[in-house]
């Protein structure tokens, strides 16, 4: 499925492909927890990192945070101008991104029921 995504100032856009952007993945770790507000947890879709495509490069800001065992290798992407979260690449695994479903604009599918 193709994704398209932006965050709300409009400065940045990009473009994925996921083979499955269900089940979403909520993470609730502190960073996520602290960085997306609303519901406590971030919501996490993954995505071949290969089709990521991007426009407005230079208004992304990328974050990596401090942790008690030293800094991670996460890099939360995000815009520099109104600081929506557009998506986290870990380059433990470079085949992966893991982009916001907050950030998305495409219909997401609805999640098979539990």
């Amino acid at each position: 499925m193709k994704l398209e995504g932006s965050c709300h100032c409009g400065a940045v856009r990009f473009r994925c492909e996921a083979s499955s952007p269900v089940p979403y993945q909520r993470c609730y770790c502190s960073i996520c927890r602290k960085q997306q507000g609303g519901g406590g947890y971030a919501v996490n879709l993954g995505a071949d990192a290969a089709s990521m495509q991007v426009e407005g490069s230079e208004a992304i800001s990328v974050y990596h945070a401090e942790m008690e065992d030293g800094t991670s290798s996460g890099e939360r992407h995000f815009c520099s101008r109104c600081g929506s979260a557009l998506w986290l690449y870990d380059p433990s695994w470079p085949e992966l991104i893991h982009p916001f479903a907050s950030a998305i604009d495409t219909d997401l599918p609805v999640p098979p029921a539990i």
